[in-house]
């Protein structure tokens, strides 16, 4: 057996070598995560150490002393002497058939007595009783008068020839094993989820296992393998060794940090004409199909309704068929003006009749990321209305990248705050993270259905948290705040 150690940085590459310089075949033994360099500890570099073996041991710890110490027999009579035991495997075996008085085995025999298991092929059955080896061989036909049957060993199953009573098992070797196994699991657990994703990293090697189912959930839920490892790393530099190994204060410390990775707004923009002079003027840009004029419906009934404000409503999406009667249905339902602006002249122009409202909500076309032409036109829109604030809309439905491209190509048009809507019709959450990241834009509400006005919150990362940590929409929006209800600045 060809007993080999591997040490490598990664769990990864240690496998790896393993693999290519034993095989497929190859028998992990043991394995163990250590630290080399640095000074007490602090700056050393992590090493994986993998002990292999290119195939299993053939025979048993007992069988090899009893080879090594038993002296050499001599070779069955009419064999040569010389005969190369280890190369000859036979294939049947001869049973005597001895008289009833000869059966019986004397008490004093010896351990050499004892009929001993053939390697190589798997022996039928044991025979039946032999002659105290002390007297000196035999020829074959003198040991019994009745003729000699030969037997074939079967060739699917194999019989043991004696029952042995299993040895004792020392309790904390099995404890001490089961922490192996378990260690095992896990490394091999990464190795499979990082291989899944594409790469990996070595910030799970040696974390606790709630640290690490942790870990797991993040990137199931969507969450990139660098973001996820700069959470579990925070929450390992703040716990103790002993929290780490508790999974509420785990899950706790989790939360908190992916909570700071979310910027948010955290409050209603309001303020009456009189405070600043002027009409607070929002607007709302994004790909098409992302919800746009709900979104607008759904802030103007809440500033109106809910609020107090006088609003006003601008709209230039007159490429869309409907889009104005939809917008014009809101505005009527609510109360309050719509004006539709073609051009940015137009824009500019509706701003001023819609001068004398507390919040003017302009509604825009929604554009193809791809279309650079549409974009710069929108942008003269927008640019005419000269908005307070500028909302970025996208939906939870798109595909990660898209979203990231998107935000790319209107950041032309200089938004300053992201809305997700149709946090609904989302296959998963933690993406989400990933395209708030990208973007570099604070949340500032976050759309949860069609319904006008409730469908529409406050961004709260703390409740954005819990939702990709497994919590489901339900759950969260339980305890939601209303836009009516939320802080205003």
């Amino acid at each position: 057996m060809n007993l080999k150690t591997y040490n490598a940085p990664t769990m990864a590459l240690a496998l790896a070598e393993v693999k290519k310089d034993l095989g497929k075949e190859a028998v992990i033994l043991h394995t163990r995560v250590y630290k080399v360099g640095g000074v007490m500890g602090v700056g050393g570099r992590q090493v994986v150490e993998i002990t292999a073996s290119d195939q299993p041991p053939a025979r048993s710890p007992r069988r090899e002393r009893e080879s090594s110490t038993s002296p050499e027999r001599p070779a069955p009579v009419g064999r040569p002497a010389t005969a190369d035991r280890a190369a000859f495997v036979p294939a049947s075996f001869e049973r005597f058939e001895l008289k009833p008085a000869q059966t019986s085995i004397p008490a004093a025999a010896s351990p050499r007595q004892e009929p001993r298991a053939r390697t190589g092929e798997a022996v039928a059955d044991s025979v039946a009783s032999v002659s105290p080896r002390a007297h000196a061989p035999q020829p074959a036909q003198s040991l019994s008068p009745h003729p000699v049957q030969t037997l074939r060993a079967p060739a699917t199953k194999s019989l043991p020839t004696t029952r042995v009573a299993p040895a004792p098992v020392n309790p904390d070797a099995l404890a001490a094993l089961a922490g192996e196994m378990a260690t095992i699991k896990r490394l091999v657990g990464h190795v499979l989820s990082a291989a899944r994703r594409g790469g990996g990293s070595d910030a799970t090697i040696g974390m606790s296992e709630p640290l690490f189912d942790a870990h797991l959930r993040l990137t199931e839920a969507g969450v990139d393998a660098a973001l996820a490892d700069e959470i579990v790393g925070k929450v390992r530099d703040e716990l103790h060794a002993g929290e780490l190994e508790e999974i509420g204060l785990v899950n706790r410390g989790i939360e908190r940090a992916l909570a700071a990775q979310i910027p948010a707004i955290g409050a209603v923009t309001l303020a009456s004409r009189e405070q600043r002079g002027r009409a607070l003027v929002l607007a709302f840009v994004g790909p098409t199909g992302v919800g746009k004029t709900t979104t607008v419906a759904k802030l103007a009934a809440a500033y109106k309704l809910r609020h107090g404000a006088r609003v006003g409503l601008i709209t230039s999406d007159t490429y869309r068929i409907g889009a104005v009667d939809q917008l014009r249905t809101y505005a009527q339902i609510i109360g309050v003006p719509l004006v539709v602006a073609l051009s940015a002249r137009e824009t500019a122009q509706a701003c001023q009749q819609l001068a004398d409202c507390d919040v003017i909500l302009m509604d825009t076309a929604g554009r193809s990321p791809r279309d650079s032409g549409k974009l710069d036109e929108l942008a003269t829109f927008v640019q005419a209305a000269a908005p307070d604030e500028t909302h970025l809309v996208l939906s939870a439905g798109a595909d990660q990248q898209v979203m990231i491209r998107a935000a790319e190509k209107f950041g032309a048009l200089s938004p300053d705050r992201l809305i997700v809507s149709k946090l609904d019709e989302a296959l998963d959450f933690g993406r989400l993270v990933n395209v708030v990241k990208a973007t570099g834009l604070p949340l500032s509400y976050v759309t949860t259905g069609q319904e006008v006005p409730d469908h529409i919150e406050l961004a709260n990362p703390d409740r954005f948290a819990r939702l990709i940590l497994g919590g489901s929409l339900e759950s969260v929006l339980e305890t939601v705040r209303p836009v009516a209800e939320a802080a205003v600045t």
